[in-house]
């Protein structure tokens, strides 16, 4: 090999390996970076930018301590203080004796109607009776003249059968009238006029709706009245599957109001029903209000805030849930590793408190992490 040829094989050579090494120290994207020793995936971002756009950073574990849950509902009536009154037969109103918002008590007087059918009943009752209290006399006649061998056995046994059988016609035809919610002579209780019944309060409370009018004709499928106790509301509220292990019955809950800003009202949880619902994914808890001071009406709308005492079990590390981002199959949270830099770090993720999430494994307490804002680097990691 000539000279020439020898110079210009070892120009060729250190060209490449420069460009060899050029490439290898090539520095990364300016948004993302991979550590050659532990593969450690970065975000990086405009530092300045992110303080307009709100991005926070915050140590992991800030969380920590005793959280709340909050969820939505309405105020109802408590069932086991309410009633609706209705009339058991077709009927005309004659009388009424009850207003909207009226307390009333237990058995008093609402209204009264006329009804074609109670008067028949009470016809057939009234006929029953006197057909009875002959039969029997006609029955006790016979079994004298049967002693006194003036009458036959078979008379005797006759007539006997004839006053059972009249017996029995008379309990039917009052059956009928109980059944009508028309009183007997020997109920003891008071006795409505012919053909007419009378509608009473089957509880103590409070008139909260009439639709009883004078002369209006109503049938057995219509309510006239509804009896409620408002000083013994409900909380009716819905609550998410994640969310069942916190609202457990006697739980304490904070109850606030739209409608009454500034103002609180605390409950405890009573009842939780037993099926989610297939569509809402949802069920419902029912809070017992005292509503003495009668601010609350049944309608409006309500917010139960309910407290998570220390329910992160062995010390489980909580951060916001607005930290913790869905990427690929697993989720990951933003590590500051210096202003503008971040760690793209997968977590695995425990329970969902409210806005609160377990960090199982992957973050240690005390390291900075995005907390508002973390969507705005997922974002352009998922463009990378």
């Amino acid at each position: 090999m000539n000279v020439r040829a020898r110079d210009l094989f070892v120009l060729v050579f250190v060209t490449f390996f420069d460009v060899t090494l050029s490439g290898c120290s090539r520095k990364p994207d300016a948004t993302e970076a991979i550590d050659a020793n532990d593969r450690v995936r970065t975000v990086k971002f405009d530092q300045a930018a992110l303080s307009r756009l709100g991005l926070t950073v915050a140590p992991a574990g800030g969380a920590q301590g005793s959280q709340t849950l909050r969820v939505p509902g309405t105020i109802e009536y408590n069932l086991e203080h309410y009633a609706e009154v209705g009339s058991l037969v077709d009927g005309r109103i004659t009388s009424v004796s009850a207003r909207v918002g009226e307390r009333v008590k237990k058995g008093q007087k609402l209204a009264t109607l006329v009804v074609p059918s109670i008067a028949q009943a009470q016809s057939q009752y009234i006929s029953a009776g006197a057909a009875a209290q002959v039969a029997k006399e006609h029955a006790e006649r016979e079994r004298t003249l049967l002693e006194k061998q003036l009458t036959t056995a078979h008379e005797a046994e006759v007539a006997r059968g004839e006053a059972i059988r009249s017996n029995a016609d008379l309990a039917a035809a009052a059956a009928r009238l109980r059944v009508l919610g028309v009183a007997l002579p020997t109920d003891g209780r008071q006795i409505s006029g012919p053909g007419s019944m009378t509608l009473v309060a089957p509880i103590d409370g409070v008139v909260v709706r009439r639709d009883a009018v004078l002369g209006r004709y109503v049938q057995p499928n219509e309510t006239s009245f509804i009896i409620a106790d408002p000083s013994q509301l409900w909380a009716s509220v819905d609550v998410y599957e994640g969310d069942l292990p916190h609202f457990k019955v006697n739980a304490e809950v904070e109850l606030s109001v739209d409608a009454l800003p500034g103002k609180t009202y605390r409950g405890r949880v009573f009842l939780v029903e037993p099926q989610i619902g297939k569509e809402s994914r949802v069920l419902r808890a029912r809070i017992g209000i005292d509503n003495s001071s009668d601010e609350l009406k049944p309608g409006l709308f309500v917010r139960a805030t309910i407290k998570v005492d220390d329910d992160m079990q062995d010390k489980k590390l909580p951060v916001p849930s607005a930290a913790v981002q869905p990427l690929g199959e697993g989720d990951v949270v933003f590590v500051e590793m210096e202003p503008g830099k971040y760690e793209v770090r997968s977590v695995r993720v425990g329970r969902r408190i409210g806005q609160v999430v377990e960090i199982l494994d992957g973050l240690r307490e005390g390291e900075r992490i995005v907390v508002e804002g973390a969507f705005l680097l997922r974002g352009e990691v998922t463009k990378q």
